[in-house]
């Protein structure tokens, strides 16, 4: 049980400025985007680093990877509507388009590591993911497109509101 002198003691952390800028950030995307806002949100927090430099670097591979993972998502995906479209639904062809979307991984993961970025393997396969199998019933040109227009506001509003309200001390090498 708690006593009264440990409660004394107990000291809470202060809401710092990066917390706050989050808020901030975050803010902006629900007025930017009031039906949908959740990847920009998202993407704003997670872009929002002690740095600005490192917001433009995180940016960099949240967005990039966003593009990578969603363009070629929908590739894959209109190939998976073919073949749905074309062969009778049986549980061969089921995994005929589950060995197709993870042969997908592969080319996702090559193509980031052929363009030298492998900070990006992990959105890009969300991404990827996300247009191929948790909406597939969706339009997956507008859904791929609306994901990468939300994380690129996301970029820009969490490395804007970092750098212009109170940005903080670059780091040296």
């Amino acid at each position: 049980m708690i006593n009264s002198k440990e409660i004394s003691k107990l000291t809470f952390p202060k809401v710092g400025l990066r917390t706050i800028k989050s808020a901030i950030s975050v803010f902006l995307c629900l007025v930017i985007f009031p039906e949908i806002p959740f990847f920009a949100c998202l993407t704003a927090v997670i872009c929002l680093q002690d740095t600005v430099a490192n917001s433009v670097k995180t940016g960099i591979h949240r967005g990039g990877g966003t593009i990578l993972g969603g363009f070629i998502g929908v590739i894959f995906l209109l190939f998976c509507r073919l073949i749905s479209s074309t062969v009778p639904t049986t549980m061969l062809s089921k995994l005929l388009i589950y060995i197709i979307i993870s042969l997908g991984i592969i080319v996702v993961i090559y193509c980031c590591n052929l363009l030298n970025q492998p900070g990006a393997i992990n959105v890009s396969c969300i991404v990827f993911l996300a247009v191929t199998t948790a909406h597939a019933y969706e339009e997956p040109v507008y859904y791929a497109v609306d994901r990468i227009v939300q994380t690129l506001f996301g970029i820009l509003i969490s490395i804007l509101v970092n750098k212009y309200i109170t940005p903080p001390k670059e780091k040296t090498n």
